[in-house]
């Protein structure tokens, strides 16, 4: 009895395991496209009973991830000009066009006309143009051919080295003036000394005129002066800006009090004047340079980038 139990038992085994070859296919064998399409049915269901049945099952829900993306800076404009090179800030101009100016010693000719033949960067689409006494310009001359030239570049200059080199607080009457300006500094305020790629020199705000003007934002402007490392080189940049705080007219009847101390009647013998720039310098020196308009610091940023080639 029990061989007959065991040979039954082998009989089973055996016919399951045929049963088993033809159901399950070999593992290394991959569908056909027409035997993926039959094992892929189609739900039996109709649309609107798959969209319940869908809608019963509850989804899993992934957060949704926002990628930090940095904001693309604005790029800056390189621009080269004879020997001037300088990076405009996107927030001061947009670009730049440059000229040089032959010689001009003709004695007939103005003081501030001469030139011993130089370089002028005007920028393009300045901010500020608009309304502004000054253009936004670069000047690049040849230094020891100006002091020849030009005694009043002599005078300059010298003030220049005189600051770049203090041993006592500057003063406004130290600071160096705009050889080829017919008129007077009136004010300075907010005097740093600022260096370039292959030189340095000083920078303030400050306002010039032929009478005791009122500070305005029509007539103010960032002035820099600077000489190329090589002494070579002598550089004057004239940049309009905007302060808050000032009227915007350089009429006396729209001046305003600054500081407290009004604009001084134009017949007035007393020493108002000094009082009044007084005020305007310290208002200025206490206003953040970000508050202006181009900011100082863009300013500043403009002049540092200047490269003056050899």
């Amino acid at each position: 009895m029990k061989k007959i139990f065991l040979f039954l038992c082998v009989l089973v085994v055996v016919s399951l395991a045929c049963d088993l070859s033809v159901n399950i296919a070999p593992t290394n064998e991959i569908p056909t496209a027409a035997e993926t399409a039959v094992l892929i049915e189609p739900p039996t269901t109709t649309p609107e009973v798959f969209i319940s049945l869908t809608q019963a099952i509850p989804a899993t829900v992934v957060p949704t991830v926002t990628p930090l993306v940095q904001p693309s800076p604005v790029p800056n404009t390189l621009v080269t000009f004879g020997r001037l090179t300088l990076d405009i800030p996107s927030s001061v101009a947009s670009g730049a066009s440059g000229q040089e100016y032959p010689r001009n010693d003709s004695e007939d000719a103005a003081y501030w006309d001469k030139t011993p033949g130089h370089l002028q960067v005007s920028l393009n689409d300045y901010y500020v143009l608009q309304g502004k006494l000054h253009q936004p310009k670069i000047y690049v001359y040849p230094a020891m051919p100006y002091v020849e030239l030009v005694p009043v570049a002599f005078e300059s200059m010298h003030r220049l080295r005189n600051v770049m080199n203090p041993v006592a607080p500057i003063t406004a009457d130290q600071l160096p003036t705009v050889p080829f300006f017919n008129a007077a500094q009136v004010f300075a305020s907010n005097i740093q000394a600022v260096s370039f790629q292959n030189g340095s020199g000083i920078r303030f705000l400050t306002e010039y005129g032929q009478y005791p003007a009122p500070v305005n934002n029509h007539e103010l402007f960032y002035q820099f002066q600077g000489f190329s490392n090589d002494g070579e080189y002598y550089i004057v940049a004239i940049l309009p800006i905007t302060a808050p705080g000032l009227g915007e007219s350089s009429h006396p009847e729209s001046a305003v009090a600054i500081g407290g101390v009004a604009y001084p009647s134009m017949g007035d013998p007393s020493d108002d004047w000094k009082a009044y720039y007084a005020a305007a310098a310290n208002l200025l020196d206490a206003t953040s340079p970000e508050s202006f308009t181009p900011s100082i610091s863009q300013l500043d940023a403009l002049i540092q980038s200047m490269w003056v080639a050899p």
